[in-house]
């Protein structure tokens, strides 16, 4: 009797000693799962403070990796290579990083220096490797909203901003952690403020029709927002909601700007010539608010026409300015022109047995000459002025246009929400829902 007690003491004994590992392989589950690519180099290292396993995508081998070791990931050839507790394990798919369901916060701090929660793939990705991290949508959105608006502004615009980056995402099958996307900077960008916000706003989506739309947001309008048609090569038809509307209420330091370019920098945009004079700029607003779709450079070595989405014509513009992304903060805007333009493509007045006469183009036109009469064949000529001989051609009068300023509004492409709009609405004492269904007009907030 006493043997068959010690028996079933050791067994208790073992029993608690020893590790669950039926607990230890039950990952954490996502109820609403993001992916969102944080990380693209030929090596990257995960320190773990929290449980997770090891999942080689090839073998399907599972490996337990201890609370606060340290994983290395490198590209060898075609294989993913993982060094791991002095271990080293290879697979051509790669592998993920699982998350325990032991019901503690795990965290994973990555080699960017951004410490994440949830799970993560080690991707292959050509010479490099992709880290792409899985986690529910309420927690991406904690590492979202504080980047993507201040978190001391008024609760109701975060609120706006919670589901307005919600309803972004559903539409999403995979997402970045830039403004491609939405800014996104994991646990470590997390605030309190912004994290009741998405609590208080729990699985809140805008919806069209009853279904979740792409919310898209900015900064600043500038006193009106764009159409979708006026600032991408979209059909209006389809997204009804992404139509201009005022914006009475922003205040701004983008709302109104202006930015002054040299030659060089506009005719190196435009690929012209670099010993070309500009003689002019003209802009085609098609946009219902004046928004810029097109841009006719005329220089002395010939002219050039570009037409494009916002993007592209805010890229014609380059700032040196990485908060502005480095190009024009938008494509609603005015040009100004400075510097002494050549004759080039001028109008001349000449004089003639009538009087005094525009022409616009010497070529065809009959002159006295010290030979008798001829007919110009092209337009560059030498002409006798007031202040002496100067040559129709792109070296004569002047050195062309010198400086262009842009005064434009706004910055971002002004579809959606306005952030700055938002946060004035909010302090008038407007809800989070009447926001949105302002911006984006017909839809509805629903879960």
């Amino acid at each position: 009797m006493k043997k068959a007690l010690a028996i079933v003491s050791s067994l208790i004994l073992l029993l608690i000693y020893l590790p669950s590992y039926t607990e230890a392989a039950e990952t954490a589950q996502y109820p609403n799962q993001v992916k969102v690519s944080i990380f693209l180099k030929n090596s990257v290292t995960l320190t773990l403070s929290g449980n997770y396993q090891l999942n080689n995508l090839d073998t399907g081998e599972i490996t337990p990796l201890v609370k606060g070791s340290s994983l290395t990931a490198v590209k060898d050839g075609s294989n993913v290579s993982v060094s791991v507790s002095g271990e080293t394990k290879t697979s051509v798919k790669g592998f993920n990083v699982e998350e325990l369901a032991d019901g503690s916060t795990s965290l994973t701090r990555v080699s960017n220096g951004v410490t994440y929660r949830g799970s993560f793939f080690l991707k292959p990705n050509g010479s490099q490797i992709e880290v792409i991290n899985i986690l529910d949508m309420e927690d991406y959105l904690k590492g979202v909203v504080p980047s993507e608006m201040p978190a001391s502004w008024h609760k109701e615009a975060l609120k706006a901003q919670a589901i307005s980056a919600r309803s972004y995402a559903a539409n999403m099958i995979m997402l970045t952690s830039t403004a491609s996307s939405q800014v996104y900077r994991g646990y470590s960008g997390e605030d309190a403020r912004t994290n009741a916000a998405i609590e208080e706003t729990r699985g809140l989506l805008v919806k069209h029709n009853g279904k979740p739309i792409q919310t898209f947001f900015f900064s600043t309008s500038g006193g009106k927002t764009a159409n979708v048609s006026d600032v991408w090569n979209s059909n209006q038809t389809y997204f009804p909601y992404l139509v201009a509307v005022d914006d009475p209420y922003e205040s701004s330091p983008y709302s109104n700007w202006t930015e002054t370019f040299s030659a060089a920098t506009i005719l190196n945009s435009f690929k012209m010539p670099a010993d070309a004079q500009i003689l002019d700029m003209k802009v085609s607003k098609t946009g219902a608010n004046g928004e810029v779709r097109g841009i006719t450079l005329k220089t002395t070595k010939g002219d050039k026409t570009i037409n494009g989405n916002e993007s592209e014509i805010r890229n014609l513009f380059p700032i040196n300015n990485p908060n502005l992304y480095n190009k024009l903060q938008s494509n609603w805007f005015t040009i100004e022109t400075s510097g002494s333009a050549a004759v080039v493509g001028q109008e001349v007045s000449v004089q003639t047995s009538n009087g005094v006469t525009t022409i616009s183009d010497l070529k065809g036109q009959k002159v006295q000459t010290a030979s008798g009469e001829m007919t110009l064949s092209d337009s560059n000529v030498s002409i006798q002025t007031a202040s002496g001989v100067v040559t129709n051609e792109g070296s004569g009068t002047g050195t062309g246009i010198t400086t262009i300023t842009l005064k434009g509004k706004g910055w971002g492409h002004r579809v959606g929400m306005s952030q700055y709009g938002a946060k004035g609405y909010a302090e008038k004492g407007w809800t989070a829902e009447q926001i949105l269904t302002h911006y984006f007009q017909g839809t509805t907030i629903s879960r």
